[in-house]
């Protein structure tokens, strides 16, 4: 019999994944001081803790081994933190940077604290289930408001009155012309959400043949529609890691195709001809290589028609084929072109910033105090970037994951998250033949969430968005109900 901590935990984490698609809502930013990361699923992420999770840890749960790089990366990176007092960290607006370390830190506490929550609160298969409809109802939500947006800039060249102010309850960010947002703050962290959880979760299940709900129509169900709208919807953002990163999702699924394409065709042609062959060694090895250079003509030539597409829909997009080595700093002058060039830089601060602190790091939260020694002559060209260090009492960020990974924790804290997602990604593998329908959907769901950040991971420097934690936490459980199952 349930009690009445569980019964209240379970309407709170319901509450919690019905609000994931909110990212930076106006309420919650004065709560917490934020100026963009401010997800009401946060709140309840600290109720949740209270009621729940340390309660849970405290009467000595047992914390799945596929956590525990993670924990390891915690520890390390605390460690490195710590070690940064004695940096000679630069001056930067009379910014206090203990403030700013304690706050990064807090919000990795955040990114650990979903993780761990998705990881052990789903513990049998009705949670699961009950967890994947009020991911789908949400996710539809944030679909059909999306594309709401969109048509209605379309057809009538402007946004409603009653629409913007819908939008100013949830969003500190603006409506966008021709882009959807949904309920995120701009664009590029709808995108962020789709390929994070949503896309990959009804993409896996249209793939397995799974479904969390109890109705088909021709075979057709629930998480085949959202697919669809999904894919739709990512196109409507515009954004171009996270189209890069559906792609790399659907490139993952082709080279399964074609490995089993490759050996389907050389069965059949060599069973048919294998009388009319001299050696059937050569053979194999010719007919593969012809098989393999045939498929791979046949993705370039729809990744050029993609690429095509793009150029003429997106305007930044219109001198993606116009690449000059002739010029001065071309690879940064092409990114201009391509409307990418402040991004750029901040990598380039970011990586020139790993280059002096190799092996531990500036230390969470410290690498924006480095960027106005360690910008390059083109940044200072940019406007953006000269209205944020002059104007701007806020830090710059490297806008990546992976290069704030290596300039704030070094060599040694990038090495052990790396392999917590190796980890992770040969834990998914090793459960591609479960016995339960729903283990294996989200062992292919893992690997499509960790191909899509690896994209993703190039856009979004934050651990404060729930979207990774979850959609990992999600497939970590899926390692206990298998062994759950197997026992």
């Amino acid at each position: 019999m349930k009690t009445f901590v569980n019964r209240v935990s379970e309407w709170l984490w319901v509450i919690l994944l019905a609000l994931l698609p909110i990212s930076s809502m106006p309420l919650v930013v004065e709560l917490v001081g934020s100026d963009t990361v401010a997800a009401p699923s946060g709140l309840i992420l600290f109720l949740l803790l209270l009621i729940w999770l340390i309660p849970f840890l405290l009467k000595g749960a047992i914390i799945p081994r596929e956590c525990v790089p993670f924990l390891i990366f915690i520890l390390f990176t605390v460690l490195s933190t710590l070690l940064s007092v004695y940096l000679p960290i630069p001056t930067y607006n009379d910014i206090n940077p203990l403030r700013g370390q304690v706050i990064a830190l807090l919000t990795l506490g955040v990114g650990l604290s979903f993780y761990l929550l998705t990881t052990l609160f789903i513990r049998d298969e009705v949670i699961l289930y009950k967890t994947l409809r009020i991911i789908n109802w949400s996710g539809l939500v944030m679909l059909l408001w999306a594309f709401t947006q969109w048509a209605w800039w379309t057809f009538f060249s402007h946004y409603p009155e009653w629409m913007r102010e819908i939008h100013a309850l949830y969003s500190i960010g603006p409506l966008y012309r021709q882009r959807a947002t949904g309920f995120a703050v701009e664009p590029s962290w709808l995108a962020h959400q789709l390929n994070m959880l949503y896309i990959p979760l009804w993409l896996a299940s249209s793939i397995r043949s799974f479904t969390a709900h109890k109705w088909k129509v021709y075979n057709v169900n629930f998480e085949n529609i959202l697919l669809v709208l999904g894919v739709v919807v990512l196109f409507l953002t515009f954004s171009r890691v996270g189209l890069i990163a559906l792609f790399l999702m659907i490139g993952y699924l082709l080279l399964r195709v074609n490995a089993w394409a490759v050996r389907w065709l050389q069965n059949k042609v060599i069973l048919r001809w294998s009388q009319q062959l001299n050696s059937q060694r050569v053979s194999r090895w010719v007919i593969s290589t012809a098989i393999g250079a045939g498929l791979i003509m046949i993705y370039l030539v729809i990744l050029f028609g993609v690429g095509y597409g793009l150029s003429q829909l997106d305007p930044r997009m219109k001198d993606l084929f116009t690449f000059s080595s002739a010029q001065q700093n071309a690879l940064l002058e092409y990114a201009h072109r391509l409307n990418f060039d402040t991004r750029l830089v901040y990598w380039q601060a970011a990586w020139n910033t790993f280059n002096d602190y190799p092996w531990l790091g500036v230390g969470l939260g410290n690498v924006g105090f480095y960027f106005p020694e360690k910008l390059g002559s083109f940044a200072w060209k940019l406007v953006e970037v000269r209205n944020l260090i002059y104007r701007s009492s806020v830090l710059l960020n490297s806008k990546s994951l992976w290069l704030r990974l290596l300039a704030e924790t070094g060599l040694v804290g990038f090495s052990i998250f790396t392999a917590w997602l190796a980890s992770l990604w040969a834990a998914s593998e090793s459960r591609d033949k479960a016995k339960l329908t729903c283990v294996r959907m989200l062992s292919l769901f893992g690997r499509f969430v960790l191909l899509a950040l690896l994209i993703e991971g190039f856009s979004v420097d934050s651990f404060a968005l729930p979207y990774i934690w979850v959609a990992l936490g999600l497939a970590t459980a899926a390692c206990h109900l298998n062994k759950t199952e197997n026992s």
